[in-house]
């Protein structure tokens, strides 16, 4: 069994560390190759990658180079991740016998790019309700990070992509009246706006941007933060929840994706909603100091491991195969 996973992005961020670490973790029992964009090779660390300068997700061209590659290498299954590669994945189908998988990374305003496929897989249950062939399977913290229980010593984090639907904005507007120090770690198209707002309520000396912390440094910042706050507007997982519990880090913020499956209610706001946010965060950021996240931790292990995961995406690969002789 051959796999070749399929992404279209040309930054290394949530959607890559995940198809990055399911591929070397899967390749102790099959052939793995990552077909990514050049810029993001040297991040693959220890897997094999190749890039087929793939343009517009509609091209007859990309269609073309997928095939070749795919007959010349023996791919018995192609993993696509996200709407654009999923999208370029299955304009093969009527040209080749290889199976077809897709994940279902986050909320799109409809799920085209998804139907037709050999199996979906959604990293929270929401994702797939309207998919038939949909399976639940969510996302695993980092597997190279210790899980050593933070000192919270340190500032309350928001960690992301620095984009719209990340809800920095709300969480910047939110932090007024709150009077602990706030890092914000990521980079991206949002970061002279954010720190225009930092500046316009006059918070610099409460809140900060970090843009350079990377896939490896991040485990740094979790070792000593006090809190996570996840201001999305929507989300599929977020990975970083997962991160942060596994350092035993309390966490607050919106009701989207699995927060719900991890954090109670008395600790999530609405989405897309400041005064929300504001009010959740004003009463529960004086109370982290005292949320004990042990049990939570212990549900982590349990059922958000790159291990269970792994073993499920398996089966299903293996069944596609069996199911085809």
């Amino acid at each position: 069994m051959k796999i070749a996973h399929l992404i279209s992005s040309k930054v290394f961020a949530g959607i890559e560390q995940h198809v990055y670490e399911l591929a070397s973790k899967m390749a102790d029992i099959s052939e793995q190759v990552i077909i990514c964009d050049a810029d993001i090779h040297e991040q693959m660390k220890d897997v094999q990658t190749v890039s087929l300068n793939m343009g517009s997700r509609y091209s007859p061209l990309n269609t073309y180079k997928l095939i070749k590659y795919l007959q010349e290498n023996n791919i018995s299954i192609l993993h696509c991740h996200g709407a654009k590669a999923s999208t370029i994945g299955k304009g093969i189908r009527h040209f080749s016998k290889v199976k077809i998988v897709a994940t279902i990374h986050g909320h799109k305003k409809n799920n085209k790019a998804f139907t037709n496929m050999d199996a979906v897989i959604g990293v929270n249950r929401s994702l797939i309700k309207e998919i038939s062939n949909g399976k639940y399977i969510p996302n695993w913290y980092n597997p190279s990070h210790s899980g050593q229980a933070s000192t919270r010593n340190g500032p309350i984090i928001a960690v992301g992509r620095l984009e719209p639907v990340k809800g920095f904005d709300l969480l910047i507007k939110s932090w007024v009246n709150i009077n602990q120090a706030l890092e914000i770690i990521g980079s991206g198209p949002e970061e002279e706006y954010l720190l225009k707002l930092i500046s316009t309520l006059d918070l610099e000396k409460k809140i900060s941007i970090i843009t350079d912390c990377d896939y490896n440094s991040i485990e740094e910042k979790y070792k000593n933060a006090s809190g996570l706050i996840i201001s999305s507007l929507r989300e599929g997982g977020p990975r970083v929840l997962l991160e942060a519990i596994n350092h035993e880090i309390p966490v607050v913020g919106s009701r989207v994706g699995i927060m719900e499956d991890l954090i109670v209610n008395e600790l999530l706001s609405e989405p897309n909603d400041q005064e929300s946010l504001q009010s959740l965060l004003e009463e529960m950021v004086p109370m982290l100091p005292q949320m004990n996240l042990e049990a939570v931790k212990m549900a982590l292990v349990e059922g958000y491991s790159i291990t269970n995961a792994a073993e499920k995406i398996k089966d299903i690969y293996t069944d596609l195969l069996n199911a085809s002789l």
